[in-house]
């Protein structure tokens, strides 16, 4: 895959890609905060936002921060037609990144403000250094969660003992979505047969990189409760995550079979917005 940069003195690029849908009141704050911490990290960085025809008008918001903000030359906003799935908009996300981006690193970060853009700096740190995947774990000695209800600790705690029984992952948090990928850990994503467009993605997405020899690494952090908006969470998607789990485990995830075929903008129409100057 092509580097963003042939000059050495250039560093490499981040591309963060952030799913949205009705994220209205995050993801100003979500992407101010992130740009104060950028100048800390060992990489140029672009904020790739992949909206689902968000109701509440989060692209609107997006869009507006493109043009007004001073560094809108650095947020690309990707709208699409309707609501495609979690792991469908991170694989758009992803393969705009490689493809017109030519991102030497890609990540993934929920946009309601549960992942702190903080921690970014030390994952950066630590793929940069070598690893393939690096992986915000609430689950490693210094990480947790906040405020979160006996069931919703339950849920999750046994997400990731059913991901470890039957795909034998080697992360302690095999369910956390704040990730730092090298261009060789996402291109093998990429070029894979995805089945799971839902949360079940991030546990796939895993395994997929555990099967073609991916490094690993996890850093802690403190996993804290939306303060707007509601939780895309459900029962649907958490039954829909162990049948992925199972299924995963039994028939495991082909390559595409051009292996020069990725996926790509092509399956839905979108529309993408960035500053031109």
């Amino acid at each position: 895959m092509e580097s963003s940069s042939s000059d050495p003195n250039v560093p490499p690029l981040l591309a963060l890609v952030i799913p949205t849908f009705k994220e209205r009141e995050n993801i100003c704050p979500l992407i101010e905060r992130i740009q104060k911490i950028e100048s800390l990290l060992p990489f140029r960085l672009k904020i790739v936002v992949v909206d689902d025809n968000s109701p509440d008008g989060t692209a609107d918001v997006v869009r507006n921060m493109i043009s007004q903000s001073p560094n809108g030359k650095n947020i690309v906003l990707i709208e699409r037609p309707k609501p495609l799935g979690l792991g469908s908009a991170y694989l758009s996300g992803f393969a705009y990144s490689l493809e017109k981006l030519h991102a030497d690193f890609v990540g993934e970060m929920d946009a309601d403000l549960q992942h702190p853009p903080e921690v970014l700096v030390e994952m950066c740190k630590r793929v940069a250094g070598g690893y393939d995947v690096v992986i915000a774990s609430r689950y490693v000695t210094g990480g947790g969660s906040r405020n979160w209800s006996l069931g919703r600790r339950v849920v999750s705690r046994g997400a990731n003992l059913l991901a470890k029984i039957f795909l034998r992952l080697p992360v302690a948090d095999a369910t956390s979505g704040y990730r730092v990928l090298s261009n060789r850990a996402a291109s093998t994503l990429l070029k894979s047969q995805v089945s799971s467009k839902g949360y079940a993605f991030q546990v796939e997405s895993l395994y997929v990189y555990k099967k073609n020899n991916c490094t690993f690494s996890e850093t802690p952090f403190e996993f804290k409760t939306r303060n707007a908006g509601k939780t895309k969470l459900n029962w649907k998607e958490i039954i829909r995550f162990a049948g992925a789990v199972v299924r995963t485990a039994i028939l495991g995830v082909e390559k595409k079979k051009n292996n020069n075929e990725r996926e790509t903008m092509a399956p839905e129409r979108v529309t993408v917005v960035l500053k031109n100057n």
